[in-house]
């Protein structure tokens, strides 16, 4: 239902950019001091321009791919001096791009909630621009290359807000994804966007003075930006298929129960989510969920065996494993803590312990008690909550219950 609702949204959102450039389109050509051919060339060129860079994407540190089509839309907006023939462009280009990716699966498919976030924010900038540069103009202190620089940057940071809302409002669609999350998941990728934006404003003030030479002005700069983003977002991927592959260890050496580690993290992350956690803080919990058994490892020792050991020392060793590589101290640290009770007998919390650390316990105590207890869902569920006295904290675990129902593990 909730999908549906998305999509019935996005057409008619595609719906209106049809109709909005097919206004610009006759209130343009409708102009008696405009020559009407060239104006049409024009609003052909960069309609081309920007659907077809809406094609290209990159990839982003939220996990999504944004699309080029902005950067070409702010050297239009630099180039055309019009904003009425810029609406047009932008409309009937996003249109479109829209079309093609949606209907003739052509070019990188990132789904209805992106198109729509995409073709709100792009008409904002546009008339934004439009807007700030005339009131910009108006500044005696202000140059015209400087008025050009204002208009972008206010108007860039409106699309850059307007993106970010929409994707959350999207995302709210899905209960189990707090409203906090999808705002900071969907400002990450302000790095990204910064150098869509410089080349575009680069390329469209350096046009007029360069000709086409500011062609490779502009784009060789963001080639070598894009060819790092796609190295990181690679990097990326590899780090935690690496993290992954650590953390079975345990389990194949029969010191874990098989796949818990993989259960506990996707429990986990699932919470952090539903409870607001910041997207760095998921990620180096999803890493420490992974690996929060990897001590396990030293019970291969006799002598650990006959000294005998608790769940702490367990953790304790795990982490001083994992802290040898200085990328995951945090998350060392976040698997240390993960069996202490959140609170202790006369204080409220322990303000020692992460929540990070607090979420990693009740997922995998949640698993366990369903695989090495034999538990049905409902009765693991219930014995988080009868050690929710001091055990486990009961945000936690009121997290946990409402993620199990939106899974429909749980009846509502």
């Amino acid at each position: 239902m909730a999908e549906s609702r998305v999509r019935a949204i996005s057409f008619a959102a595609w719906l209106a950019l049809v109709v909005t450039g097919g206004a610009f389109l006759a209130t343009g050509v409708s102009r008696p001091e405009v020559s009407t051919l060239l104006w049409l060339l024009n609003v052909a060129l960069w309609v081309v321009v920007i659907a077809t860079t809406s094609l290209i994407t990159v990839p982003a540190p939220s996990g999504s791919r944004l699309s080029l089509g902005i950067g070409a839309a702010v050297a239009a907006s630099v180039l055309l001096d019009d904003g009425i023939a810029l609406g047009a462009s932008v409309a009937i280009a996003l249109a479109i791009s829209w079309l093609i990716q949606t209907r003739f699966t052509i070019g990188a498919r990132r789904g209805d909630g992106n198109h729509l976030a995409e073709a709100l924010a792009m008409m904002l900038y546009a008339a934004a621009y439009t807007y700030v540069l005339g009131l910009a103009t108006m500044v005696p202190v202000l140059d015209a290359s400087w008025s050009v620089l204002t208009a972008v940057g206010v108007a860039g940071v409106a699309w850059f807000a307007l993106r970010a809302v929409v994707h959350a409002f999207v995302g709210l669609e899905r209960s189990d994804l707090a409203g906090r999350y999808l705002w900071l998941l969907a400002i990450q990728d302000w790095a990204v966007v910064l150098s869509m934006f410089a080349a575009g404003a680069l390329f469209g003030l350096a046009r007029p003075v360069m000709g086409f030479w500011a062609l490779a002005v502009a784009v060789l700069p963001y080639a070598f930006a894009h060819m790092a983003f796609e190295r990181y977002s690679s990097t990326k991927v590899t780090y935690g298929q690496t993290i992954r592959a650590l953390a079975q260890i345990p389990e194949v050496a029969e010191l874990a129960p098989l796949g818990h580690s993989e259960r506990t993290a996707d429990l986990a992350v699932a919470i952090a989510q539903e409870m607001g956690l910041s997207p760095p803080d998921v990620t180096e919990l999803e890493y420490a969920a992974l690996m929060h058994d990897v001590g396990r490892i030293t019970l291969n020792e006799p002598a650990i065996l006959r000294a005998g050991f608790t769940d702490e020392d367990i953790a304790r060793w795990g982490a001083q494993i994992i802290a040898e590589a200085p990328y995951l101290e945090k998350v060392s640290e976040f698997v240390r803590l993960q069996h202490r009770p959140y609170r202790s007998p006369g204080i409220e919390f322990d303000p020692d312990i992460p929540m990070t650390s607090k979420i990693i316990k009740v997922a995998s105590a949640y698993d366990q008690a369903q695989i090495e207890s034999g538990l049905s869902p409902v009765e693991s569920l219930e014995k988080i909550h009868q050690g929710s006295a001091y055990e486990f904290d009961p945000q936690v675990a009121a997290s946990l219950r409402r993620v199990l129902v939106y899974r429909g593990v749980l009846a509502s």
